[in-house]
């Protein structure tokens, strides 16, 4: 592939490979840094987004090899002038959006906050304990609702795609199944990782431990 002028390329957006012979482009093949650019690293976001919001950058990219899987972001490669005025404005707002980030930081505890709440409010009335069980019932509902709504866990208690009544029975089911039945015993005893049908069994033989425990405590 022929070499092309880095002028051609100012203002496209491409990715470009740092590689033991020099820079390569995967359309363009070979490919020197424009003058008066230079590489800035990855680490700081938001002096990378100042130089990508001024227009001109490179993406720039190690690329695999035979100890490396996957091509690593090294940062972008960018007018120098470009970098030098992201960098004083990144010092020049440095306090300020350390404060930004203590509220916005301080905001969000607060809504995880009153999500939990909410959701350990949900789980109590979905358990509909009779009056001599409450406590029991909080115990569930403070425990399942800590467990499952725990940031960045993956578990019910994040997604947005059910209703919070349905968050509330799988968190509360979870908890049950997991804390109060023999579920978690008979999975060690019985080996039943690597055979479908007993793990199938096995849950099914909790999840009606599940139901009946349900069935003992609550209101009639």
């Amino acid at each position: 592939m022929a070499a092309v002028s880095a002028e051609e390329l100012l203002d496209e957006h491409l990715d470009v490979y740092d590689t033991r012979t020099g820079l390569w482009t995967p359309d363009h093949g070979e490919i020197e840094l424009p003058e008066g650019w230079q590489l800035l690293p990855s680490g700081d976001a938001f002096v990378s987004r100042q130089v990508k919001a001024a227009g001109r950058y490179w993406n720039a990219w190690l690329p695999r090899s035979r100890n490396r899987r996957h091509r690593r972001r090294l940062g972008v490669f960018a007018p120098s002038e470009a970098i030098e005025a992201a960098q004083a404005a990144a010092e020049q707002t440095a306090a300020k959006r350390a404060t930004a980030r203590k509220h916005g930081e301080a905001s969000r505890a607060r809504a995880e906050e009153r999500y939990q709440a909410e959701l350990e409010a949900a789980i109590v009335a979905y358990l509909g304990f009779a009056d001599e069980h409450t406590e029991l019932a909080a115990e569930i509902a403070a425990e399942a609702s800590r467990r499952a709504a725990a940031v960045g866990s993956g578990r019910v208690g994040r997604t947005r795609t059910i209703s919070l009544e349905q968050r509330a029975e799988l968190a509360a089911r979870a908890y049950i199944r997991h804390e109060l039945t023999t579920y978690e015993d008979d999975l060690v005893d019985r080996e039943v990782w690597d055979d479908d049908f007993l793990y199938r069994e096995v849950k099914r033989s909790a999840q009606a431990e599940v139901d009946h425990l349900l069935a003992r405590h609550r209101g009639t």
